[in-house]
């Protein structure tokens, strides 16, 4: 293994960071485009849900594409699409057609997970894989701690469209970089050659009890993300009055906690992988027991009475549901290495489900119920359900057919 999978590393960071911040920038801009396309909450929250459409129509097949043609192929096309398709959104001026270019956003933007997690396993060492997605995927909460500092007076300053065409332009400039510096790894490094993929069957994985349930967790963690992504900042400013540059600042609190908790989850998960080789023990007990937490602290949510305790619940619960992110990843390689893309593609379209659902579902209940209390009810009932998923049906095993095959 050369040094080199520390550039890979670095390369999924940025990638992340820019992805997100694509994706954070129009929950700042709910009032401007509101305004400009005379549309209310339920409607935004179509907006925002359409991004999840597109991401869920290529996540599963974008898997198996990365696996079978290689990470730098299938990637820079879907970071060009997303490139040239945030650039296109700063021109809209018609509602139906900015959903459309949401759902092409979420095409593009599909790619990026499946495609971080097969160069990861491609390149980094086993024992460093944890550690390696946690700080690849630093780049998620970063990206929403910049957004709350930068984009606020960002929008404020050129306002909405020229955000979304800055941001556009710097992902196609990252693309130019990625396709000049990555490459595959060397023969007889990479897991997925054609030859051993075709040797494990779909069926293994769309059957696996800790695959599904690890992928209805990460479809409850996605609920927290996409809560936190697209309505966070709406919340603030609706429930408690908020002016944006407060906003701004109150929403980095969140994503700050989760920079220092995801680094330390995936430090654990690899201490336990080391001591105890098992997947349940290492990866399933850290992500249940924080998602646990993060209910816990969602609760109060609902009946405080004062702002300052609202963020500081808010910040602990999404911290708290951050942390486990790199295990969910890790469960992938654990389970099925050499289709390890494939499998990252079947929990990431779980997720991307939520980012459909928890948009519409949030926004609804915010404009037909008493303010946000049914949407922190709806999202307290979704973890919750994570929870017992990984509790009861998390194994960690894969079927004694297929052992020959994993090793």
């Amino acid at each position: 293994m050369s040094r080199y999978r520390f550039v890979i590393a670095g390369f999924c960071f940025l990638l992340g960071l820019v992805n997100y911040l694509d994706r954070v920038v129009i929950s700042f801009a709910i009032k401007p485009i509101q305004s400009d396309l005379r549309i209310e909450d339920a409607s935004f929250g179509l907006l925002m849900s359409a991004f999840a459409i597109g991401t869920l129509s290529v996540n599963a097949i974008s898997g198996f594409l990365l696996d079978r043609f290689g990470v730098k192929i299938i990637w820079s096309i879907g970071l060009f699409a997303w490139s040239i398709v945030m650039i296109l959104q700063g021109f809209v001026e018609i509602f139906w057609m900015f959903i459309a270019l949401r759902v092409l956003l979420g095409i593009g933007e599909g790619v990026n997970f499946p495609a971080m997690n097969r160069a990861l396993v491609d390149w980094m060492k086993p024992s460093e894989l944890g550690r390696a997605l946690s700080f690849s995927l630093l780049g998620v909460p970063l990206a929403l701690l910049v957004g709350g500092l930068v984009l606020a007076p960002l929008i404020l300053d050129v306002g909405w469209r020229w955000s979304f065409i800055i941001l556009g332009i710097l992902g196609a400039i990252l693309g130019f970089l990625f396709l000049f510096l990555y490459r595959q790894p060397p023969t007889g490094q990479a897991d997925a050659t054609p030859v051993e993929v075709d040797r494990i069957p779909l069926r293994s994985l769309l059957m696996n009890p800790t695959l599904l349930a690890t992928g209805w967790s990460f479809f409850a963690f996605g609920w927290v993300l996409f809560f936190g992504l697209s309505w966070l900042p709406g919340y603030l400013e609706q429930t408690w009055d908020m002016k944006l540059d407060s906003v701004g600042f109150a929403s980095t609190l969140p994503w700050a906690l989760a920079i220092l908790l995801m680094p330390i989850g995936g430090w654990i998960s690899d201490s336990l992988m080391r001591r105890t080789g098992s997947t349940r023990r290492a990866r399933v007990h850290l992500i249940w027991i924080c998602q646990l937490l993060s209910v816990l602290c969602f609760i109060p949510v609902i009946f405080v009475e004062s702002v300052t305790w609202a963020v500081v619940f808010i910040s602990l619960a999404i911290g708290f549901s951050m942390a486990p992110n790199s295990p969910y990843y890790s469960i992938c390689a654990d389970l099925f290495k050499r289709r390890a893309a494939a499998a990252t593609g079947i929990i990431v379209t779980f997720f991307s489900i939520s980012g459909v659902t928890c948009p519409i579902i949030t926004g609804w209940l915010a404009q037909t119920g008493d303010g946000f209390s049914g949407a922190f009810t709806a999202l307290c009932i979704v973890v919750a359900s994570g929870v017992l998923g990984m509790v009861f049906f998390a194994t960690g095993r894969v079927d004694s057919r297929n052992q020959e095959i994993k090793s």
